[in-house]
């Protein structure tokens, strides 16, 4: 009988560890929409999370960057490395000689052979309570569920914010804004992020809480907010929604703006 036991609780500590742990997402399964041969790979790394200091991940080669929180207490990273020219034999040795280092909490690519042929993504988990500096080129962010301390760059390509929390700034240049908020109000110092050339999308709560800031230079705005606040014009939006709270704001010079509550 207590061998039985024994072994029903291990079982649900396996069982319990292997629901825990991240799925990566990340495959080489895309389509080659041009005239080269492509040659693609995936490389798994486990990394200790960064203490006192941020992760930063550096995509500028060509890459996105897909962070999603979760309760374990390392970093799980999946590098997507792809290549590509004339033949698949140099498409495979262009993926060979890059690197991928994560020295100083620094998580980057180097690419010493085929620049210009060669892309690396992430798709990274973390901590939840980890600080991160984002950076890509020619890619998209994605973040979800992190609560800290967030910075990001993104030259051209979407960024996509989703049940943050912390103090999360940012700038996109050719890109849009997606933000989903979760809860009844930000938990942290509050979201200051902005797009030069590109649309932003808000999804609230029905009953969310915050110091609500948002507008366009030139586009369009639309809302389902009240529009009974006389800082409220065709081309921005001021409001406190609930009991206030943390500052959220997000604007763009080109592009439109959609709010969305409920």
């Amino acid at each position: 009988m207590k061998l039985f036991v024994l072994s029903a609780l291990l079982l649900s500590g396996l069982a319990a560890t292997a629901q825990t742990a991240p799925t990566f997402t990340s495959t080489c399964q895309e389509r080659n929409d041009n005239r080269q041969k492509l040659f693609c790979e995936t490389r798994d790394l486990t990394l200790p999370a960064p203490a006192g200091q941020p992760l930063t991940i550096d995509a500028s080669t060509n890459g996105s960057i897909n962070v999603k929180a979760w309760d374990g207490p390392d970093v799980r990273v999946r590098a997507r490395v792809t290549a590509w020219a004339d033949t698949e034999a140099e498409a495979k040795a262009h993926a060979a000689a890059i690197r991928i280092g994560t020295a100083g909490n620094k998580l980057s690519a180097t690419i010493s052979d085929g620049e210009g042929r060669a892309a690396v993504s992430y798709e990274v988990f973390v901590p939840r309570r980890t600080a991160l500096a984002l950076t890509t080129q020619n890619g998209s962010i994605h973040l979800v569920g992190v609560q800290s301390a967030i910075t990001f760059s993104a030259q051209n390509g979407s960024v996509s914010l989703a049940d943050l929390g912390g103090q999360v700034t940012g700038k996109a240049i050719n890109g849009s804004l997606s933000i989903r908020l979760s809860g009844s109000q930000w938990q942290g110092s509050g979201l200051d992020v902005e797009t030069v050339n590109g649309s932003i999308k808000w999804e609230l709560p029905a009953d969310y809480s915050a110091q609500l800031s948002t507008s366009t230079t030139n586009g369009s705005l639309k809302t389902t907010l009240p529009q009974s606040d006389p800082k409220s014009h065709k081309h921005e939006v001021k409001a406190v929604l609930g009991k206030g709270g943390p500052s959220i704001k997000a604007v763009t010079t080109n592009g439109s703006v959609v709010v969305r509550q409920g």
